[in-house]
């Protein structure tokens, strides 16, 4: 199978490329142009291996084969295409399936953008559908070709950063069509950010292109999420199964997690930090609660991890309930699926029900003990807002005005002096 190749090649007539009527628009940073559209054979035609809309099943099918897609592309485009195809397909059967069928009744409407090295970077569902079409109606000519603008990279126009935003944009920008899940796209800007070699986008540039109001501290945010997702996998020891990520919906409830070591991590040891995470993971695996996001940032986070004391009392009678049942789990469990099925069952046991019941007591305790707390706060804060007071000017200037503050002053400190009176005779009489 020979890819398209126009530095090798530059005759459109002898790769059974056809000009059409049509013309596609293209906005590259802010500049508008126009391409002609083309018939291009689909069999010289190969997927963006970085398609950012199946990256957790890219991930996955890199690990069960033990082979780089990019690789795989290089030495066999046949199979990498049957490969790619398939993954596609598989993220949204139901999508996919609608598109083929209006491709199918109505021919393909909306040109997409190849490169000039034959990799499509726009259009790739409706390349797969193209593709599946071709193979039902091998002799019907409108499924053998796929239409699309052809972009040559010169270096100073044309440039590969250019196109890449461009490819970005089409993939995570606010029109596009199809939605991604959170992990395939959040996992696909982390990745591009912080483990692409190339190193050229930053934060700032990725939220620019997501749009619909993205700043750079949400794009960093997204990354540190992302990190604790592949700490999570790491931990569980099931690293770049990003699926488990997906239907454990792990992601959303991970962001409160990020925003706690943001601010109080400079005030953790890094094994308070370790353990703090690895409770928060075994708690993502088998505490069986609603709106588990909510409980989680709103009970462990904001109530038991702000008591040193609390928290360690917590992780340790989880190790001694639950928690080395986790890690026996963990370790024993060579794949996913004998993984997921012990979870599930450790979920729903006994122990875990313990855990949990220990759990939510440990959150009684704290709020307890910050209603406890409250009077003690006040009663601070009220003196520190006393210290600040300061009348010497309202007593050097000697005026109307001022004789008249310095009158509700001297009212307000009365109103104060007997409401505290008012609180030490409450305590006083508890006390007799």
């Amino acid at each position: 199978m020979e890819i398209l190749n126009l530095s090798v090649n530059e005759n459109f007539e002898e790769w059974g490329i056809k000009r059409t009527a049509k013309q596609k628009i293209l906005v590259l940073k802010n500049e508008s142009f126009e391409y002609d559209v083309y018939k291009i054979p689909v069999d010289i035609l190969v997927y963006n291996p970085n398609n950012g809309r199946m990256f957790m099943e890219a991930r996955r099918f890199e690990n069960e084969e033990n082979t780089k897609l990019e690789t795989l592309k290089n030495d066999d485009p046949k199979k990498y295409n049957d490969e790619v195809e398939n993954l596609i397909w598989s993220t949204n059967e139901e999508r996919n399936l609608s598109t083929k069928r209006d491709i199918e009744k109505f021919g393909q409407i909306e040109p997409g953008v190849v490169l000039d090295d034959g990799i499509v970077i726009d259009g790739n569902r409706r390349f797969t559908c193209i593709r599946r079409l071709h193979r039902e109606h091998p002799d019907d000519e409108a499924y053998s070709y796929f239409l699309a603008a052809i972009i040559r990279v010169d270096g100073e126009k044309i440039t590969k950063r250019l196109l890449k935003e461009y490819e970005l944009r089409v993939q995570f920008g606010a029109d596009e069509k199809v939605g991604y899940n959170v992990i395939n796209k959040n996992m696909s800007i982390y990745e591009l950010i912080e483990k692409n070699d190339d190193n050229k986008f930053d934060y700032s540039t990725i939220a620019e292109l997501l749009g619909n109001g993205t700043t750079a501290g949400d794009v960093l945010k997204i990354c540190k999420t992302c990190r604790l997702v592949d700490e999570f996998l790491e931990y569980i020891n099931k690293p770049g199964e990003y699926q488990i990520a997906e239907d454990m919906k792990i992601y959303w409830p991970l962001e409160p997690l990020v925003t706690y070591f943001t601010n109080e991590g400079k005030n953790l040891t890094p094994l308070e930090i370790e353990q703090r995470k690895h409770l928060f993971f075994d708690y993502l695996l088998t505490l069986d609660v609603s709106l588990i996001t909510q409980n989680l940032r709103d009970g462990l986070i904001k109530k038991v991890f702000k008591d040193n004391d609390a928290t360690k009392k917590l992780i340790e009678e989880h190790k001694e309930k639950i928690g080395d049942k986790i890690k026996d789990i963990i370790d024993k469990s060579n794949d996913v699926a004998t993984f997921n099925d012990a979870i599930k069952e450790l979920k729903y046991s006994e122990e875990a029900q313990d855990d949990k019941e220990n759990y939510e007591k440990s959150i009684s305790k704290q709020i307890s003990k910050n209603q406890l707390d409250i009077p003690l706060k006040e009663c601070k804060s009220a003196l520190k807002s006393l210290e600040n007071v300061n009348v010497k000017p309202l007593i050097l200037a000697s005026n109307l005005i001022a004789e008249k503050k310095l009158e509700e002053v001297s009212s307000l400190l009365e109103s104060i002096a007997k409401k505290v009176e008012s609180i030490k005779l409450e305590i006083k009489n508890k006390n007799e």
